[in-house]
């Protein structure tokens, strides 16, 4: 992420707001991924508890930029001669914020979607959140960066660049 104008590069006080907001919606998106994280954490437990050959798993996956991304795999396994090998394959999603039942749980067993059902719907709260945040930082980024470029004649009381 591109980090807010701050310090000695702050141009007048309403520059340095922002650079304070935009640093309040980065901690909204850790928070939302540490969510995000701990809810896949509590999804593979409680598969795991069905004791049972999990062919559907959920991956939160942080790009270099940072952004989040939560996603539906399907699991497949193939026999090798050192055993059963498994991988995962995404599943689409589609442009709403949630998975669609049938995409990822159709024809699933009974406790498979129940987990779906359980935590889909705040996964795509989590979705949603994170892309509304990283929207509004994007559009605060770029007022800052304008704003810096070109201060108010005034500032408060205090007269900017001379004038």
């Amino acid at each position: 992420m591109i980090d807010p104008i701050s310090g000695s590069d702050v141009r007048g006080e309403i520059s340095g707001i922002y650079s304070d907001v935009i640093k309040k919606l980065d901690i909204v998106h850790e928070k939302l991924k540490l969510e995000a994280l701990q809810l896949r954490d509590e999804f593979l437990e409680a598969a795991k508890r069905e004791g049972k050959i999990q062919y559907r798993t959920v991956q939160v996956k942080v790009n270099t930029a940072g952004s989040v991304s939560i996603i539906w795999k399907r699991v497949t396994f193939q026999k090798t001669s050192g055993g059963l090998k498994a991988w995962s394959v995404a599943i689409p999603k589609g442009k709403a914020h949630s998975y669609r039942e049938a995409s990822v749980v159709k024809n699933a067993d009974f406790w498979i979607q129940q987990l779906f059902h359980a935590y889909e719907p705040k996964f795509a709260i989590i979705r949603e959140s994170l892309l509304i945040n990283m929207k509004a930082r994007k559009q605060l980024l770029d007022l800052q960066r304008r704003v810096n470029a070109n201060p108010p004649i005034r500032d408060g009381l205090h007269i900017v660049d001379g004038v």
